[in-house]
């Protein structure tokens, strides 16, 4: 399959109640004329998460591989939905996904995602979470280092241990649960951006 053939619908399907749901709202999106920025996201979203799914094939077992191109989605949406038109300003964006795209669930999923036994810190804000996120996103584009951060697998009830370039930890989540978080935040945003359009 071609990243030009993904079936949005089907794609989609996991943030809605059901395939009919996921068409009717995806057709809803399509339908809209020109560069219309709900589009574009919609768009940029399903890349990206296709391109993060795909890299098991080549590097499996390297979460931060995902993680990088998830915060890709995080502050590609976040600059789509606020109509960010300049430059840098990633960290910024990718906390204003979290903080004020994604829902209370989702900042509650990040706030138990990781801990740090060494300092005696227990679970951490969902905000702390989403640098540690950020950590590991600079650790891959900056250092090349994409091989030292681990996330449990999906029905591995055990914690992993995990290192990002701000320090030593437990990682609780999984990565499936980050790509849901990922997956439903950019649905969200692009409800918000449509309730933004006059006259839809």
């Amino acid at each position: 399959m071609h990243i030009a053939d993904i079936n949005l619908p089907e794609f989609f399907s996991a943030a809605f109640p059901s395939g009919e749901a996921a068409r009717a709202f995806v057709d809803g999106v399509e339908r809209l004329n020109g560069p219309v920025p709900a589009k574009l996201a919609l768009h940029q979203a399903a890349r990206m998460l296709w391109l993060a799914d795909h890299i098991n094939e080549f590097a499996n077992g390297r979460p931060a591989l995902q993680i990088l191109f998830y915060l890709i989605i995080a502050e590609a949406v976040a600059k789509i939905a606020f109509g960010f038109r300049g430059e840098g300003r990633s960290r910024t964006y990718v906390r204003r996904f979290f903080a004020e795209i994604c829902s209370e669930e989702h900042r509650r999923q990040l706030s138990i995602a990781f801990s740090m036994p060494r300092t005696h810190q227990g679970n951490m804000t969902y905000d702390q979470a989403v640098d540690i996120l950020y950590d590991v996103r600079c650790d891959v584009v900056h250092e090349a280092r994409y091989f030292g951060f681990h996330l449990a697998e999906e029905g591995d009830p055990h914690p992993m241990l995990t290192h990002w370039g701000g320090g030593d930890g437990i990682a609780h989540m999984t990565l499936s649960q980050l790509r849901r978080i990922i997956l439903e935040g950019s649905i969200l945003a692009v409800k918000m951006m449509l309730a933004q359009m006059p006259g839809l």
